[in-house]
């Protein structure tokens, strides 16, 4: 029974402050990548229309290969009026009833009206005792792994009282994928073997003990990380993957999702590499100025260079959105970490366009090829070509 106890508070692994979610949770269709309903846990679904018209959403549970109802399963769909919060039972809402084996699965919410209206949810998973976890619902975009490494660390197995046991799991998110994952200690050294994954598009695997699921030496480990990277042939398809640490006398558990240092989004790259125009040809500059966009996320820390050969050749400033130099300058062609400010400082507290600008030192020369290359810790896109100006402006 103690095993039972720990399969399904281990399955409803998402908990409260530790969700790592950001608050910009809104979007049209919203991935919950964990639901659960057992004999012993149920799980209660919120969603609320932020949007100034009633919301159409389209329920779809995917059951986890293995459970009683594996597989895309039809809910009955939800409307939202505008600025409020709808409240159903997973067991009302999908018709899945309790079962000595747990259904586990994902939860897909689709918002269907001809406008685009934003919704959010968040689920509780609690056992007849009042003890439960908290699951966000997540903005299908910003699941986004890929061939980077993710990783979840901190993890841990203890025999001892009151016990750990470290369970991970991986979910695919509308596409097949191929996912290879290890675990190692906390100075990189492999533990045991590493593995591959075959997920069917909406699947979920769980790994109960994942250091027993990778061959690891019996015995106590602790400050472990668990890393995932995306290994699909020929394609990059998302996908989520997380770990839970549990502690077997109280059935405590967290949640630990994967990271990635430097995901796969144009939006967000921690180093950002521009070498060419909107039209595909070199960046170079014959005389004036070149202007490259930056969407950056202040506070922050921004550095830039001008790469290539005629470095040396060029200067450039970044500036803010109201035209304010940040950095940079005369016969400067790189600058390093520079501190954007806090939030109210720069554009009235809203993320916005900044503006690196480019430009020859006033030598002659037939064309200097460039190229510039930014880093920043939230990250940003790639500088882009936003326009030239035949004169210098320094």
């Amino acid at each position: 029974m103690k095993a039972y106890k720990f399969f399904l508070l281990a399955t409803a692994l998402l908990g409260g402050n530790a969700l790592a979610q950001s608050n910009d949770g809104y979007g049209t269709t919203i991935r919950v990548p964990l639901v659960v309903n057992s004999g012993s846990y149920a799980t209660t679904v919120f969603v609320r229309n932020g949007g100034s018209s009633d919301a159409n959403v389209q329920v779809t549970y995917y059951g986890a290969t293995g459970t009683p109802l594996p597989g895309p399963r039809p809910c009955t769909s939800l409307t939202v009026p505008a600025g409020t919060v709808v409240e159903r039972s997973l067991a009302t809402l999908c018709g899945i009833t309790p079962a000595a084996t747990s259904n586990y699965g994902q939860l897909s919410l689709v918002e269907q009206s001809p406008e685009n209206i934003p919704i959010s949810a968040y689920t509780r998973i609690q056992a007849v005792s009042g003890q439960g976890f908290s699951v966000e619902g997540y903005k299908i975009g910003s699941l986004i792994g890929g061939p980077g490494t993710s990783s979840a660390t901190g993890l841990r197995r203890q025999a001892a009282s009151p016990g750990y046991q470290t369970n991970c799991f991986i979910g695919s998110v509308g596409e097949a994928v191929t996912v290879s994952w290890s675990l190692k200690t906390a100075n990189g050294s492999l533990l045991g073997n590493p593995q591959v994954t075959n997920l069917a598009a909406n699947d979920t695997l769980r790994v109960l003990d994942v250091f027993a699921g990778v061959g690891a030496p019996a015995g106590d480990y602790s400050n472990v990380q668990a890393t995932f990277s995306e290994t699909t042939a020929g394609s990059n398809p998302g996908f989520v993957a997380y770990c839970t640490v549990q502690e077997n006398i109280n059935f405590d558990g967290d949640f630990r999702i994967a990271k990635e240092s430097d995901p796969e989004d144009l939006r967000s790259k921690k180093v950002g590499v521009s070498t060419s125009s909107p039209l595909g040809g070199i960046l170079g500059l014959l005389s004036g100025q070149d202007q490259l966009g930056l969407y950056l996320q202040h506070p922050d820390w921004v550095q830039c260079r001008i790469t290539g050969a005629n470095a040396s050749q060029l200067e450039m400033r970044l500036e803010d959105p109201q035209g304010n130099v940040v950095a940079g300058g005369n016969n400067i062609s790189s600058f390093q970490k520079v501190y954007l400010g806090e939030r109210s400082t720069r554009n009235n507290g809203v993320n916005g366009l900044w503006v690196l600008k480019v430009e020859s030192r006033g030598l002659l020369a037939l064309s200097l090829s460039y190229a510039v290359a930014c880093e920043s810790g939230n990250g940003s896109n790639p500088p882009l070509f936003i326009g030239h100006t035949p004169t210098e402006e320094f």
